[in-house]
C-alpha cells in the first residue's frame, strides 16, 4: 500500500464514521423529540418495523417513540454490509437499564431498521430459524392445493395457497356445514371491480403437526367448484415459507435468522398492500418496457397480468400484438383483457423470455379498486422457481426448479398450449372459435399432434415451426380424457 493510498483509506473510514455519528446525533434528536415528521428525512425508502413498511411503519415508529424517554444513543460498532452498513448502539433510556441494539443503514446512510423496533413488534430476527412443518400439497390443474381442517372439526377441506389474497376465505356451502358465520362485511377488491363479503373470526386451522390460531376468513357465495376455499398471505406472517414445486411440498419455518441456499437470488420482498410485492422489468412484443411492483399471486392462473391504470397510464397498448382478447373472472366480476407474447421478464437475476402475458383493457374508474401495484405474477410464472418467503426479512429466494426450462405456453388455432409437470396439456381455447366447438376441453392432456409427439414441443424451436407449418392446416390432436385416448380435429 502506497502512502498515499494509506493516508486516503484513512480520510474515507473518517468521513464514514463521521456520517454514522452524524446520522446518530440527528435520530437521538428526533427520538427525543419523539417526532417521527423530524425523523422521516433520515429513513430509508425501504424502511420498516417488523413485517411492515410505510406507511405503516410510521405509525409504529411513532407508538415506539412515546413509549420511550430517550436519554442519548452511543455509537459502540460500526460494520460494512453489501446493502450499506449497520451500527452497534446503546439505548440509554430513562428508568432503564441502558442496553445495545443494531440499526442498519443503506448505501445512502438512511436508516431501513432497527433491532430493538422489530423486538417491541414481535419479530426477532437473530433468534435461529428452525423448521416447523413440512405440509404435502398438490399440484393441479396450476393450482397449489394443501388439505388441512379448521377449529375442532375433523372434515379434511381442499384449500387454495393462494398469496394474492390477503386471508383465508371459505365457501359459503362449507362454512355452513363447519359452523362459522360471518360477524362483519368488509370490502374486497378484486380485478376489475370491487366486493361486500362477510368476515368470520377466531378460526383455528391445523395442518401438519400445527395448529394456527386467530384466523379471520371471508365467506363467498360462490367459489370453485371443487376446492373448499383458500389461504393467504396472512399466513406468511406466521412462518417462513418455501414452496418447492419440485417434491410438491410447502415447508414452514420459525421467524428467525434464515439460511438461505447459496444457489438463491435474493429479492427485495415489498408488504406494502398486505399481499407479497415483488419488483420487475418486463419488455412487451412492441418494444416497450415497463419496470414496476407486482403482487406475487400464487392463486392466478395466468403467467403475467398488467393492470388496467398502468397499462393506461404507460400506453402500453399501442401497437401491441394482440393474439387474442378474453376475460378475467374474480369474484364473480368479469374484466376484458388482451393476451399476447411477452417478450421478456426478469426474476431476480434470471430473465424468461417469449410467454404469453395480459393487460387488462382500462376503464374510467379502474384506479378504485387498484389503488398500487402495476399487475402481478401468476402461478405459471411462479411455478418455474422453488421460492422462500420471508416477509420478516423482507426476502425473496428463488432458485429455477424442474419447471424452469419448460417452454412457455403458446397459442395455435386459437387453443393455448403448456406444460404442467412434465405433461403437455390444454390451457384454454377462444369462445365462439372452430376449435372451442371441437370438443377439446381445458386441462386435457396432449399426446400427439398431427402425429408429432407431445414432447416434441418442448423445444422452442419445434413450436416456432409448427406455428408456421399448421398455420392453414386442419389439427388432429389426440389426447386423454379420463383415462381415455380422444381423437379430436380442429378445422
Amino acid at each position: 500500500m502506497t502512502l498515499y493510498t494509506g493516508i486516503l483509506l484513512c480520510l474515507v473510514l473518517r468521513v464514514h464514521a463521521q456520517n454514522a455519528k452524524e446520522f446518530l446525533r440527528s435520530l437521538e434528536e428526533a427520538v427525543r423529540n419523539k417526532s417521527v415528521e423530524q425523523a422521516k428525512p433520515l429513513l430509508s425508502p425501504v424502511f420498516h418495523i417488523g413485517f411492515y413498511p410505510a406507511p405503516y411503519a410510521y405509525g409504529m415508529l411513532d407508538r415506539a417513540m412515546r413509549k420511550d424517554s430517550l436519554q442519548k444513543l452511543v455509537l459502540k460498532k460500526e460494520e460494512t454490509l453489501p446493502s450499506g452498513k449497520r451500527l452497534l448502539v446503546k439505548y440509554y433510556n430513562e428508568g432503564q437499564k441502558p442496553f445495545e441494539t443494531w440499526m442498519y443503514l443503506d448505501s445512502a446512510n438512511k436508516l431501513t431498521k432497527v433491532q430493538y423496533y422489530d423486538l417491541l413488534a414481535g419479530v426477532d430476527l437473530d433468534k435461529p430459524s428452525v423448521l416447523a412443518a413440512v405440509v404435502p400439497f398438490t399440484f393441479r390443474r396450476g393450482q397449489i392445493i394443501v388439505t388441512l381442517t379448521l377449529n375442532d372439526n375433523p372434515k379434511p377441506l381442499k384449500l387454495l395457497f393462494d398469496t394474492g389474497a390477503d386471508g383465508m376465505g371459505l365457501k359459503k356451502s362449507v362454512a355452513d356445514e363447519l359452523g362459522i358465520s360471518p360477524s362483519r362485511q368488509q370490502k374486497t377488491s378484486v380485478v376489475g371491480a370491487s366486493a361486500q363479503i362477510g368476515i368470520a373470526s377466531g378460526i383455528t386451522m391445523h395442518l401438519d403437526t400445527l395448529s394456527i390460531p386467530n384466523n379471520n376468513s371471508a365467506i363467498f357465495p360462490q367459489f370453485d367448484g371443487e376446492l373448499d376455499g383458500l389461504f393467504g398471505a396472512n399466513f406468511l406472517r406466521n412462518y417462513i415459507t418455501e414452496i418447492d414445486f419440485d417434491k410438491q411440498v410447502i415447508r414452514l419455518y420459525t421467524i428467525g435468522k434464515f439460511n438461505y441456499p447459496a444457489e438463491a437470488a435474493l429479492i427485495p420482498l415489498d408488504y406494502a398492500v398486505g399481499v407479497p410485492g415483488i419488483h420487475s422489468k418486463v419488455t412487451l412484443n412492441n418494444g416497450k418496457v415497463l419496470e414496476g411492483e407486482f403482487h406475487f399471486d400464487t392463486g392466478a392462473g395466468y403467467p403475467m397480468i398488467i393492470f388496467g391504470p398502468s397499462v393506461h397510464r404507460n400506453q402500453l397498448e399501442e401497437n401491441f400484438e394482440i393474439s387474442s382478447r378474453s376475460t378475467t373472472t374474480s369474484m364473480g366480476h368479469s374484466s376484458p383483457v388482451v393476451n399476447g407474447v411477452f417478450s421478456a421478464v426478469e426474476v431476480g437475476k434470471w430473465q424468461l423470455g417469449s410467454f404469453t402475458g395480459t393487460m387488462q383493457q382500462y376503464r374510467d374508474g379502474d384506479e378504485k379498486w387498484s389503488p398500487s401495484g402495476d399487475g402481478s405474477f401468476g402461478i405459471e410464472l411462479i411455478n418455474r422457481f422453488n421460492w422462500v418467503i420471508n416477509l420478516a426479512d423482507h426476502q425473496y429466494a428463488a432458485i429455477p426448479n424442474n419447471n424452469f426450462s419448460m417452454p412457455a405456453n403458446f397459442w395455435m388455432k386459437e387453443v393455448e398450449w403448456g406444460f404442467v409437470n412434465g405433461k403437455m396439456v390444454v390451457k384454454r381455447f377462444m369462445q365462439g372459435t372452430s376449435a372451442a366447438d371441437s370438443g377439446i376441453a381445458e386441462n386435457d392432456e396432449v399426446m400427439t399432434i398431427n402425429g408429432v409427439k407431445a414432447d416434441m414441443f418442448k423445444e422452442i424451436s419445434n413450436i416456432k415451426k409448427y406455428q408456421e407449418l399448421w398455420k392453414n392446416q386442419e389439427l388432429k390432436v389426440e389426447v386423454n380424457k379420463f383415462g381415455k385416448p380422444w381423437k379430436i380435429d380442429i378445422p
